[in-house]
């Protein structure tokens, strides 16, 4: 494996009083990919998976599912910041003030926020959703959309790679990130929409869905510098993440950057 420091672009955790039943729901949830989580929701057990697996750094995602998680969520995120995690907070598209809670998410150091369209009820083009990724950009804040279907929503194309294309183009100097390269079990719209865009693209959940020649054509077209090796754990394992992640295609000299710039770039900090 390439000798580089490595930073999961795609982790959550929960605060401890609820790590357990949102577990449980979450992979209740997940019916149609049966799925077995790789740690136990808590911020301990993320940094204990992080120890096993030799990742330094990871983002931590959080998603408000209600307006009124906002504000806690973000309070949260900032608890638990610390060398190691790069937390992101949420904004629910029907919170009352987006531009004043990116502006406090920036103020309290925070990097960036989490946006899900399917457990928002709001499509990624919704102008509720383009208020939000504007409220973001003016405050300096990068923001990582889930992108493509879901394991508990998957006829649902509210994050279609289509949609996600309008928002880069309607808030053109946000920093994006794309969860599961682009569209989960959308990538030949990946290719035909995303691919070769300054939009950041992230690697979790592709082994065993996507077809290593889609996979192989949009990174032969897309800049690995918008490139980033994510797990999505506790969804993901990332052992098997970066069993995967050295399978492919990527020049040896743009590895330290998927695994540990680029994501340094994207969130405003300086890789060190």
């Amino acid at each position: 494996m390439t000798v580089s420091p490595i930073l999961d672009a795609h982790t959550h955790a929960f605060p401890d009083a609820i790590a357990g039943s949102a577990m449980a729901k979450l992979t209740a949830g997940a019916r149609h990919v049966p799925i077995r989580p790789s740690h136990d929701g808590t911020v301990r057990g993320l940094l204990a998976l992080m120890d096993r697996a030799g990742l330094r750094r990871a983002f931590v995602l959080s998603v408000a599912t209600r307006p009124e998680q906002v504000t806690k969520i973000t309070d949260w995120a900032v608890s638990i910041a610390s060398d190691r995690l790069i937390p992101f907070a949420s904004i629910h598209p029907d919170f009352p003030d987006p531009e004043g809670e990116a502006l406090r998410m920036a103020r309290r150091g925070l990097r960036g926020l989490k946006f899900h369209p399917h457990f928002m009820n709001c499509a990624a083009d919704d102008p509720r959703a383009l208020r939000v990724a504007r409220a973001a950009e003016a405050a300096g804040l990068a923001m990582v959309f889930h992108a493509g279907y879901d394991v508990a929503f998957p006829d649902d194309d509210r994050a279609a790679p289509e949609r996600l294309l309008r928002v880069h183009e309607a808030v053109p100097g946000l920093r994006l990130l794309l969860a599961h390269f682009g569209g989960w079990r959308a990538w030949d719209r990946v290719l035909k929409h995303l691919a070769g865009r300054p939009i950041y693209l992230e690697t979790s959940w592709l082994e065993g869905f996507c077809a290593p020649d889609l996979l192989h054509a949009i990174l032969a077209r897309h800049d690995p510098r918008f490139v980033l090796f994510g797990t999505d754990a506790p969804w993901g394992d990332p052992g098997a993440g970066l069993a995967h992640f050295e399978r492919l295609p990527i020049a040896e000299a743009d590895r330290p950057g998927v695994l540990w710039e680029n994501a340094h770039r994207f969130a405003g900090l300086t890789a060190r």
